[in-house]
Parts: structure tokens; C-alpha cells; sequence
């Protein structure tokens, strides 16, 4: 660590920006379509989880408080893209399902053409270099905050650039 943590902090700081200023652009983009960034990841879940999931394995893969996606899933409902139901097997558990709209919606929300502008830049081992160490930020922190849950599934681990398979088998562990 530098001399009272002031290199960190800048770095974290400048995460901080990086990430506001990614963040905003992906807003831009998406407004094109009336999906908001957060509604948009949730879709993207809901089709890597085959299409159904309980809002709370929703919050477990979103890093969310469940009081945080009940909100954002009242909104989605009303919205038209999702539907709730409670299952009928009993204990009251409620499924959240994708609609055609939010189908639709998340076809439309795969653009990430802001993404590809933000990165081009940077080499294919300048990528590999920065996923890898904010992996093992991201460990770091979850050590921190004692998370060892093995539901506690990065993000990334959902995209595209992992297999489907892994999701499903970090699940089950």
C-alpha cells in the first residue's frame, strides 16, 4: 500500500469515473429503446437462467438487495416486460418470467456499440490483463465483505463470454 493509501484511492477514484462515464453512455444507448441499464441486466439474467428465476436469485446474480429488485421488477412488470406469478406448488414463492416485449427488449438492448468504442483502445491482452485484475479486486472485496456464498456469481460469468454450462454448474455447488 502507498504512503496512507493515496495511490488506491486515486485508482479507485478513477474506477469511479470510468464506470459513471460507461454507465452514462450505455444510458444514452439504451434510451433509444425505453430500457433503463438495470432493466436491461435483469432481462439479460432472466434469459441466462432460462427464462424464468425467483426475484431472489434475481438479487443473488445482480448483486442487489432483494427490496432493491422487488422495485425494479414492479416497474418491469408494469412495463410489460416481465410477468410475476406465484408458484402453485405452495410456500407462496413467486417465478418472474420474461415477456415477448421483454424478449424484444432485450434483443434490442444487446447493442453495445459505446462499449466496443470505450475499449478499442486496448489490445486483446491489455483486456485479458484488466479483466484479470479486476477479478481479483473483485475477490478482494468480496473477501472484505465475507461473502462466500456460492450463489454470489460475477456478472460476467452470465455474459456471453463464459458458457452457459459454468452458470448452471456454479449454481448447483
Amino acid at each position: 500500500m502507498s504512503q496512507d493509501g493515496e495511490k488506491e484511492y486515486d485508482i479507485w477514484v478513477l474506477l469511479s469515473i470510468v464506470y459513471h462515464l460507461i454507465a452514462k453512455l450505455r444510458r444514452l444507448e439504451l434510451s433509444k429503446h425505453n430500457v433503463l441499464p438495470v432493466q436491461a441486466y435483469i432481462l439479460f439474467l432472466l434469459h441466462a437462467l432460462g427464462g424464468e428465476a425467483s426475484p431472489s436469485e434475481i438479487s443473488r446474480y445482480a448483486y442487489e438487495h432483494k427490496s432493491a429488485i422487488s422495485d425494479i421488477l414492479i416497474r418491469m412488470e408494469k412495463l410489460g416486460l416481465i410477468t410475476k406469478s406465484k408458484n402453485n406448488t405452495g410456500g407462496g414463492r413467486v417465478k418472474v418470467k420474461l415477456t415477448e416485449k421483454g424478449e424484444e427488449a432485450l434483443q434490442l438492448s444487446s447493442e453495445r456499440a459505446f462499449l466496443q468504442k470505450v475499449m478499442s483502445g486496448l489490445t486483446p491482452e491489455k483486456i485479458e490483463q484488466l479483466e484479470s485484475f479486476l477479478e481479483l479486486m473483485r475477490d478482494n472485496a468480496k473477501n472484505q465483505l465475507d461473502v462466500h456464498d456460492k450463489n454470489f456469481i460475477p456478472p460476467s460469468k452470465v455474459s456471453k463470454h463464459y458458457r452457459k454450462k459454468e452458470l448452471m454448474l456454479a449454481k448447483t455447488v
